[in-house]
C-alpha cells in the first residue's frame, strides 16, 4: 500500500484537528495517509502574503520528509508552493485546487468555486486562470467563513454553502461546484450539498488523495520538461545549510 503525506502549511491546526483529518483521509482512500505539519508559517492562508509565506515551510518540510513517503498532497486549496515542490522531487506532488478543477471540468462545462472571504476571491480567480480553466469558471461565491472560525459540525455553514451553490447554478450557470478551502472540504458534506443543489459538489480531499494514490501506484509523476529539477547547490540556506561554493 502506498504512503501519502498530506502536507499542512502554517501552524493553525491543533493536535485534535490533525488527528481528525488523518482519520478522515485514511477512511477515504486505499493508502496510508499521514498528516504532516510544516511547523512554521501563518495561522491560516487567506491572502497572497500568507500563501507565499507558507510555501517556504512546505519546501523545507519536503526536503526533510521526501524519502518517507511515496506521494505528497498540499494541504491547502491555494496549492502554495506547487511548482517549487514539483521542482524538488520526482515523487508525485498533488495540489487540491489543480486536481479539483480538472475533475470539475470533466464532470461539467462550467463550475463555480465557493470561497471563504472577500480576500480569497481574487486568489481563487487567479488560480483558476493560472491552471487554464478561466473559460469554464462561472463564479466565485463567498460564504464568509474565516478558516480559524470554521465549525466542522455547523449546519448553518452547510446551509450557506447550499445557498451560495444554488445562486451559482441559477444565476451564474454553474453546472458543478468546488469548495475552495480544505477546511470546508474536511466537513465531508459534499454528498448532502450535491443532493440539495442538484449538481456535483467536488470533494478536494478525496480527489487530491485519490490522484496521489493512483499516480504513486502506477509510477506516474510530473514532467521534468514542465518542472525542471531545482539546482540544490544554490538552495543551501533555504534548508539551513550553506550553499556549495558560498563565501565564508
Amino acid at each position: 500500500m502506498v504512503s501519502i503525506a498530506y502536507l499542512v502549511p502554517g501552524v493553525g491546526l491543533d493536535a485534535e484537528e490533525v488527528q481528525r483529518r488523518e482519520r478522515i483521509a485514511n477512511d477515504l482512500v486505499p493508502a496510508n495517509v499521514s498528516v504532516v505539519e510544516a511547523g512554521t508559517g501563518p495561522l491560516s492562508i487567506e491572502s497572497a502574503v500568507e500563501d507565499e509565506w507558507s510555501a517556504v515551510g512546505l519546501l523545507q518540510l519536503l526536503e526533510k520528509r521526501e524519502d518517507d513517503f511515496d506521494a505528497f498532497v498540499i494541504g491547502c486549496f491555494g496549492d502554495p508552493g506547487f511548482r517549487g515542490l514539483r521542482e524538488l522531487t520526482k515523487k508525485p506532488i498533488v495540489g487540491p485546487a489543480n486536481a479539483s478543477f480538472h475533475t470539475a471540468s470533466q464532470l461539467s462545462e462550467r463550475f463555480s468555486v465557493i470561497t471563504i472571504l472577500e480576500t480569497t476571491m481574487p486568489l481563487t480567480r487567479h488560480l483558476v486562470h493560472e491552471y487554464g480553466f478561466g473559460e469554464q469558471l462561472a463564479s466565485v461565491p463567498i460564504v464568509e467563513a474565516p478558516v480559524l472560525e470554521i465549525d466542522h459540525s455547523s449546519d448553518a455553514l452547510v446551509d450557506d454553502m447550499v445557498a451560495a451553490g444554488l445562486e451559482a447554478v441559477e444565476k451564474d450557470g454553474a453546472e458543478a461546484l468546488v469548495p475552495g478551502c480544505m477546511s470546508l472540504s474536511f466537513m465531508q458534506v459534499h454528498d448532502e450539498i450535491a443532493d440539495r443543489v442538484g449538481v456535483p459538489f467536488v470533494d478536494p480531499v478525496t480527489v487530491s488523495l485519490e490522484t496521489a494514490s493512483t499516480w504513486a501506484r502506477h509510477g506516474m509523476t510530473h514532467s521534468d520538461v514542465t518542472y525542471p529539477r531545482a539546482n540544490r547547490e544554490k538552495l543551501g540556506k533555504l534548508f539551513g545549510k550553506e550553499p556549495i561554493g558560498a563565501d565564508d
